[in-house]
């Protein structure tokens, strides 16, 4: 289209006349119809009068502000990705200039889909979940670089209400479409890696980790970059490679503490000290791991699931070290807690039950509901933890026959670890 053709899309989709137009800017409406059949210079002063006019002064109408315009939508997309909420909004604003151009529908298109991103990052998920259905019924008017950032949005919406097998393969349709995206892909392979992560699939989580952090800019103030390394850590913790898992928490927390405090999100540090509790128990150090607990519940509001975990792992410790007593009051305070969080009340009850687990009512429960449950809610290290202790149980009783049919599930677990059966579920 031709800068004239362009004025009078805009002019006709504001509701304007050339007699509107010309009375604005001053001059006569042969000047006007001239200008948009392309019949008459529209570049300088007069141009920027007409921006004016018709209010879209930011707008790109040459090809080569049309290119930077699509560049600055990405850019949109990174500070959501680095939680800069603030210049996020900002450039959001900036941004809905395009809204103005009713020929550009694969810009309208691209903001709108980054505009329910920032609904996304914000928290709103019912208006964002209104917007993908929107989406929707216009798929046939979306490109490849559309439909990648809507499956993103599926995906991420997905993981944010805890639907990780969804998450997992929204996130992977994306991958397909990779070529169309123009930004730096690290953040598509983190979420992918999560998503596995949070299957209980580290093997899996850990190569597309390395993907994530051969994309990302290591910048030491990068909110991704302790998230990848989190993850990371994360996953090294459940294979055993503990001494990996420890000198990425070192640096981690090293640049969660300096992220937490500028810019106000101090759960990142409780994320890493919760891992170093971890790791601290996984070497049998119980005491240590009760300390980083500890230090970790001063970053987790009581409502995140990220408390309940802490607080189990701290009940954890405190039964290594036979303060039963404690542990006992808290898996009774835990329980009221986490009453509206099946997974954790399956949790805690657990925990109960294993302080009791010779009384045959125990391991019914352990056996016949909680071992069940986790395994199909992908819980596999949960389960495997169950099992270990219900299989040392069966030994000591004599029950041999009991303690190899637990053994057999902790190999079915295993299997689905680390290849992941039953897990690749179609959406």
């Amino acid at each position: 289209m031709t800068i004239g053709e362009k004025i009078k899309e805009i002019r006709r989709h504001m509701g304007l006349s050339q007699e509107n137009l010309a009375h604005d800017l001053g001059c006569g409406v042969a000047t006007i119809s001239r200008i948009e059949r392309g019949l008459a210079e529209c570049g300088g002063d007069i141009l920027a009068a007409i921006k004016t006019a018709l209010d879209i002064q930011g707008a790109p109408l040459y090809d080569y502000e049309t290119a930077t315009f699509h560049e600055r939508l990405y850019i949109w997309g990174q500070l959501m990705m680095e939680r800069r909420m603030a210049d996020a909004e900002d450039l959001g604003q900036e941004l809905s200039i395009i809204l103005k151009l009713p020929y550009e529908r694969d810009l309208i298109m691209l903001y709108r889909l980054h505009e329910t991103a920032l609904l996304l990052t914000n928290g709103h998920y019912d208006d964002v979940q209104e917007k993908l259905h929107l989406f929707e019924d216009g798929l046939d008017d979306m490109n490849n670089e559309h439909l990648y950032h809507l499956y993103r949005l599926k995906g991420t919406l997905s993981f944010r209400r805890d639907n990780h097998e969804d998450a997992l393969q929204f996130n992977l349709k994306a991958l397909e479409l990779k070529e169309h995206f123009r930004g730096n892909l690290a953040g598509l392979y983190y979420s992918i890696a999560t998503a596995y992560s949070c299957l209980n699939r580290p093997f899996s989580a850990i190569m597309y980790l390395e993907e994530a952090r051969r994309h990302h800019k290591d910048d030491k103030l990068s909110v991704l970059g302790v998230f990848i390394d989190h993850v990371f850590s994360d996953s090294y913790l459940k294979i055993g490679e503990l001494n990996r898992a420890k000198a990425l928490l070192d640096k981690a927390l090293l640049r969660a503490e300096a992220i937490g405090h500028k810019l106000g999100r101090k759960k990142y540090i409780g994320m890493i000290l919760h891992l170093l509790g971890v790791y601290h128990k996984k070497r049998g150090e119980a005491g240590q791991a009760l300390q980083y607990y500890e230090r970790a519940f001063e970053f987790f509001d009581k409502s995140l699931p990220d408390y309940l975990e802490n607080l189990y792992k701290k009940i954890e410790c405190l039964i290594a070290m036979k303060r039963q007593a404690e542990a006992e009051e808290l898996i009774v305070y835990g329980l009221e807690v986490a009453k509206s969080n099946e997974k954790f009340t399956v949790l805690y009850t657990s925990l109960r039950r294993l302080l009791t687990l010779r009384e045959k009512e125990a391991q019914l429960y352990l056996e016949n509901h909680a071992v069940p449950y986790l395994i199909s809610k992908s819980e596999y290290f949960y389960a495997l933890d169950i099992c270990k202790q219900l299989e040392e149980q069966h030994k000591k009783a004599g029950n041999i026959k009991k303690s190899l049919e637990t053994a057999c599930i902790s190999r079915d677990v295993y299997v689905k670890i680390f290849l992941g059966i039953g897990l690749e579920t179609k959406v």
